[in-house]
């Protein structure tokens, strides 16, 4: 039947914010450069009774692990496609029950501007305006479809490796890291229950600048997020440097040692001078000296 077809779209990321919205199944047109649009159906079904987002941080990448409990609410078996969003992936594994499941993978051009639309439950995942982001961007797709018996309640594990946004590779002052995950398309499965985000740093990164959720710090480099039903947005989170890393990041940077160069002349041209006025200076008050003397 109809009704059971429905799309997960969740997931993370590098410079995409994304709204939910439901209408098809799957992304019309997939043309590079003149636009996509992925639609998603209202599931009626299955409802999501919480969701573990552990994201941990090495160098420049993050292991991106989605945890959901979800459950068939019917009587009857259920099948349904999912399709799980980010905005970039490597190495993806999906399980439930510990299974691994078929899928398969495909990227999307996004480019018109940012709409959520309810008409008739239609939520259409666009990427930001323009004026924002005037190159066309790009969303990886991991596709792959879920069954469940009578009532069943079942853990399905979405995991990949995401490529951090920003500069993360840089060992000088400018070095920071951004992460993305789209939050807000799991309103199309018929309920969401509880979410909980861990974040794990590195140590080259280990603070939190900016984010779109108010995490806590629970350890060493260690922050969370809990929330009954899903926040009003998706996640942006941006990490950086402690002031300490960014004092002798500075001294790494070849901006400043050619600041420092060019400074350099000016600076010792006028010692210099001042040297020389100084020492006119004494040379002058030791022969008014001598003159008094005789």
């Amino acid at each position: 039947m109809k009704k059971r077809f429905a799309v997960l779209l969740l997931a993370l990321a590098l410079a995409l914010g994304a709204a939910p919205a439901a209408l098809a199944n799957m992304a019309q047109p997939r043309t590079p450069d003149t636009g996509t649009t992925v639609t998603f159906e209202k599931n009626q079904e299955i409802a999501v009774l919480s969701e573990v987002l552990d994201i941990t941080v090495t160098e420049d990448m993050a292991r991106i692990r989605a945890q959901y409990t979800m459950q068939n609410t019917t009587g009857e078996t259920v099948t349904t496609p999912a399709m799980f969003l980010c905005p970039n992936q490597e190495y993806p594994l999906v399980t439930q029950d510990g299974e691994e499941l078929p899928f398969t993978t495909e990227t999307y051009t996004l480019s018109y501007d940012s709409r959520v639309d309810t008409r008739d439950w239609a939520y259409a995942v666009l990427n930001p305006s323009q004026e924002l982001s005037p190159v066309p961007e790009q969303v990886d797709a991991i596709t792959f479809e879920l069954a469940f018996d009578p009532g069943q309640e079942s853990q399905v594990v979405v995991e990949y490796l995401y490529a951090l946004g920003g500069y993360p590779d840089y060992d000088f002052d400018v070095k920071y890291g951004k992460i993305q995950y789209y939050l807000q398309p799991a309103a199309s499965w018929k309920e969401f229950g509880s979410l909980t985000i861990n974040l794990y740093l590195d140590e080259d990164m280990p603070v939190i600048t900016d984010s779109s959720l108010p995490f806590e710090k629970v350890a060493d480099r260690t922050y969370r997020y809990t929330s009954q039903g899903l926040p009003e947005e998706d996640l942006t989170i941006t990490i950086d440097e402690t002031g300490f890393q960014k004092f002798f990041s500075t001294l790494r940077s070849p901006y400043f040692w050619m600041t420092a160069r060019i400074l350099a002349l000016p600076v010792l041209g006028l010692a210099g001078i001042i040297l020389v006025v100084v020492l006119i200076v004494k040379w002058a008050g030791r022969m008014a000296d001598g003159k008094k003397k005789e």
